[in-house]
């Protein structure tokens, strides 16, 4: 850029910034909200003297008074949230552990890619409020980098399901760059969003403008390199990079810094600030080629389901341990619970359910294979007319260690593996009911499984509503169609019906 245009460019951003201010100013009394604790002092001096930062919430098709309310808003959310006080050693270890966020690589265009792995996060309202603030260290780190530079945000939702939805910190997550970081999101991904989502994304979408919208795209394996080249995306998204992001504590990592310095010469380091706080430069200082991956490893830190209910098994953890509990209601849907098969080793592992009374139970999916690190979810459904029979009934789990997730190689192997090798787990079937007060009778029923329940009962309403609108459009069909014979059936009849109107008539005969 031409210093002639560097300068216009400081121009328009100091005129609108003063333009701003004065709104803003005339509207709240930064003074008073400094006595009221609800503003950081720093805060208001960045908004005394920073052009960029002022500007950044002015949009053309909004009022002054719009940006000067967005600014207001920011300015409470700063000092509720002490997003200028966050540091790396103010979370505590789990946060990090739990492996749902950290940054890796860059997009095409050289932007950051913020990771959210939504398969490693469990709905918890008591957690949330921690959850938001790391998120915003992580927002906050990257924008003090560089203030002009965007931000990619990829949310990778392979392997997510039911239990992993929670709509408060997508909202959240939509705040950050509507309110508090307007012009810090180049664009959105969603990695294989399962058809789950489908309902919550009608609902997302309406709390998105139209220039919201279009920064979001769906993406798989098929397309996701249209954003993100190959040897910058980890390998289960079908790059070349094997990323694993594992977290290593400060002083683990001053140790290990120390060592390598020892080990190379200057010319051949890579040096880090030590006031570099950002996650992206948790890196061993031997470059690229040596490079250690810090961060945060799924395959080893995700949080156990069930742990306090779950059978652990020598190729798969199984949740629950023992028993399938089906709650019947007066809602007239189908009873279900969930089994969940975490793969703890480091290769994949084949499963197939089976159970002792096939038509009563659908089960999706019945056969698959859980790779290295994941959780699968595996849905029970017990069909309506099978209430109280299902005491003596089993169901059975299998599983097998595989180099292969070709569903026809799999169901050789199925067919000539040795039982020996074959790792089987059994489950019994219990009946409860639901009472007047929403509870059910028989054992109890933990917060994930009470989602994953009511998720269930939502789609099952949303494929009943389905449904029944074909079923208008069917009837509405028919509806015009015995109109139409109905109309032809008249026509014939007058037609055919001799017309003696004018017999009367003398010289009448036409």
């Amino acid at each position: 850029m031409a210093d002639g245009d560097s300068k216009d460019s400081k121009n328009i951003h100091s005129a609108n910034a003063g333009k701003l201010r004065k709104v803003y100013y005339d509207k709240y009394n930064v003074t008073d909200f400094l006595d009221k604790r609800l503003y950081d002092q720093r805060d208001v001096d960045n908004v005394a003297s920073n052009d960029l930062y002022v500007s950044q919430f002015i949009r053309s098709f909004e009022t002054m008074e719009d940006a000067a309310n967005r600014l207001h808003e920011t300015m409470k959310w700063r000092k509720e949230t002490e997003v200028n006080d966050l540091q790396e050693t103010t979370f505590d270890r789990w946060i990090y552990d739990v492996g749902a966020l950290f940054y890796c690589n860059h997009d095409k265009d050289g932007r950051k890619v913020l990771v959210i792995r939504v398969k490693y996060h469990k709905k918890d309202a008591e957690k949330l409020p921690g959850v938001k603030k790391f998120l915003a260290y992580h927002i906050e780190t990257v924008y003090k980098e560089d203030p002009t530079k965007e931000l990619v945000i990829l949310f990778d939702m392979s392997e997510a399901g039911l239990s992993n939805l929670d709509m408060e910190l997508i909202k959240f997550v939509i705040t950050c760059f509507k309110i508090y970081y307007p012009t810090l999101l180049g664009y959105m991904l969603i990695f294989e969003m399962p058809w789950l989502f489908n309902a919550a994304w009608k609902i997302i979408k309406a709390w998105l403008s139209p220039q919201a919208i279009q920064k979001i795209k769906f993406v798989g394996k098929s397309d996701i390199q249209e954003y993100i080249n190959k040897d910058q995306l980890m390998e289960h998204m079908g790059g070349t990079d094997k990323f694993q992001f594992k977290y290593v504590p400060p002083a683990e990592r001053a140790e290990e810094e120390n060592k390598s310095r020892k080990r190379v010469t200057f010319a051949e380091s890579t040096k880090t600030s030590d006031g570099d706080r950002s996650p992206d430069s948790f890196k061993s200082p031997q470059g690229k080629s040596g490079m250690k991956r810090i961060g945060i490893r799924g395959t080893t830190t995700k949080m156990e389901p069930g742990s306090d209910n779950s059978f652990i098994g020598r190729l798969l953890t199984i949740s629950p341990a023992e028993e399938l509990e089906f709650i019947i209601d007066d809602s007239g849907k189908d009873a279900s619970d969930t089994i969940s098969l975490k793969n703890t080793l480091p290769y994949p592992i084949a499963y197939k359910v089976k159970t002792t009374s096939p038509e009563k139970y659908k089960v999706r999916p019945c056969f698959g294979v859980a790779k290295p690190g994941s959780t699968v979810e595996v849905f029970v459904y017990l069909q309506q007319g099978y209430e109280n029979t299902i005491s003596k009934d089993r169901f059975l789990v299998m599983a097998m260690e595989v180099t292969t997730d070709s569903q026809d190689k799999l169901a050789e192997l199925w067919k000539t593996i040795p039982k020996e090798n074959i790792m089987e787990h059994k489950l019994r079937c219990v009946q409860s009911t639901k009472t007047s007060a929403g509870q059910s009778v028989g054992a109890g029923c933990s917060s994930d499984e009470n989602v994953q329940t009511l998720s269930q009962k939502v789609d099952n309403l949303m494929e009943n509503t389905r449904q029944t609108q074909r079923l208008l459009k069917a009837l509405g069909a028919l509806q015009l169609v015995i109109m139409f014979l109905l109309f032809v059936v008249l026509f014939l009849h007058y037609r055919s019906t001799p017309d003696t109107s004018y017999s009367s008539c003398p010289g009448a005969a036409w």
